[in-house]
């Protein structure tokens, strides 16, 4: 008689990869921060980008004239000083954004001061807004 030789198998299960990929991708999408927005509460200004910003840092101009430096209060004369540091240790171009966020009530004059010390340390600036 013949005997059969018992030969490994050289399927491959792919429905337990297809579930730790789908369990991964569900697991990085509710721990990515995409915008940090929370803390300083402001009214943005309306506007139609979806985009969220890809800014490491945020200054936050409140309706009361407070100045906010990542979340936390800061005086308006010691922003010079916060961008300089920020820009001064920015090695890609993406960490040399910063958004700005802004109440809607805030004048130009106090934009116009943080866009122009931004730029003065060649940073780039994005405005936060709210949809539509």
């Amino acid at each position: 008689m013949f005997r059969r030789r018992l030969q490994p198998q050289s399927d491959f299960a792919l429905a337990s990869i297809a579930d730790m990929v789908f369990l991964l991708l569900i697991y990085f999408m509710l721990t990515a921060s995409f915008v940090s927005q929370a803390g300083v509460q402001v009214e943005l200004p309306q506007g139609t980008s979806t985009q969220p910003s890809p800014a490491p840092h945020s200054i936050t101009i409140t309706a009361k004239g407070e100045w906010y430096w990542d979340n936390q209060r800061i005086r308006k004369k010691d922003l010079e000083g916060y961008v300089r540091a920020a820009l001064k240790n920015a090695r890609q171009p993406e960490e040399r954004v910063i958004t700005l966020r802004t109440d809607r009530t805030v004048t130009m004059e106090e934009v116009a001061y943080a866009i122009s010390l931004i730029a003065e340390h060649r940073g780039s600036v994005v405005i936060a807004t709210r949809r539509l």
